[in-house]
């Protein structure tokens, strides 16, 4: 799945996926929290409005 310049998303989804906006996500941050398997990863919006994942 990708995103356009206008914020719209192409490629087909598939059925039953859960589907989260960043805004949505992050609740007006730009840092969250995610733990998998016992380890927290870091997951940021960059000044260039990119994601990174960190752990």
């Amino acid at each position: 799945m990708t995103q356009s310049g206008d914020g719209a998303l192409s490629g087909a989804t598939p059925s039953g996926t859960p589907t989260l906006t960043t805004q949505e996500l992050f609740a007006g941050k730009d840092e969250i929290v995610l733990i998998h398997n016992g380890s927290a990863y870091r997951l940021r919006i960059t000044r260039q409005n990119k994601l990174i994942l960190t752990k």
